[in-house]
């Protein structure tokens, strides 16, 4: 899976929109969309912002997924 799928899976599993999830994690809309349709990967920071506004415990996993797009 990549990362922009699993983000998307994460974030609609908390029935939260993008704009929501964008305000938890500091991350501006049109970021975050352009990350989850894969158009752009996201930096360290970003992934590691997402995951606590996520409340994701194994932050690790988004971290690979991101940090190595072609294993997705």
């Amino acid at each position: 899976m990549k990362f922009h799928e699993k983000l998307k899976e994460l974030r609609q599993q908390q029935n939260l929109t993008i704009r929501k999830l964008g305000e938890k994690a500091g991350v501006s809309y049109s970021i975050l969309n352009a990350i989850e349709n894969g158009r752009i990967e996201p930096s360290k920071d970003v992934v590691i912002a997402l995951a606590i506004a996520l409340k994701i415990q194994d932050r690790e996993e988004l971290l690979s997924l991101a940090t190595n797009p072609s294993e997705g």
